[in-house]
């Protein structure tokens, strides 16, 4: 599965870059710091999933997502935020989003939520990657 990153914070980033390197079946094929690099670089690589973070410097990840959804690209969409709650997640759903995380809870859940997402497992239901 191809995957974009959406993430401002260098660090994170790279974790997650290390982390999906390690998954097989994983493949980051781009990343990207804002609302404006999300979009140019989720076009230009055309992935089969995006982990988007909600709070970036030149504006929300839910306007990458809004963008997504009005495109009607079919990318699998996991938000990862450190801002958890419920209006969130609702708003992230209704926009697509295959899954809602709270980053500061670690980031080995958006790996295990993007091969449920690739393997459309039934015995790992994404209803659990929204933690309401």
């Amino acid at each position: 599965m191809k995957v974009f990153i959406v993430e401002d914070a260098p660090q994170t980033r790279q974790e997650l870059v290390e982390l999906f390197a390690a998954v097989e079946g994983l493949e980051v094929v781009g990343h990207a710091g804002s609302v404006r690099e999300a979009i140019a670089g989720i076009e230009a690589t055309a992935p089969q999933a995006v982990t988007l973070d909600i709070s970036l410097p030149d504006g929300s990840g839910i306007e990458v997502l809004k963008h997504i959804h009005k495109h009607g690209w079919n990318v699998f969409v996991v938000v990862l935020t450190g801002n958890l709650y419920e209006a969130l997640q609702a708003k992230c759903q209704q926009l697509g989003a295959a899954a809602v995380l709270d980053k500061l809870n670690g980031l080995a859940p958006a790996a295990e939520a993007l091969l449920a997402g690739r393997l459309g497992s039934s015995e790992k239901p994404l209803e659990k990657y929204f933690p309401l």
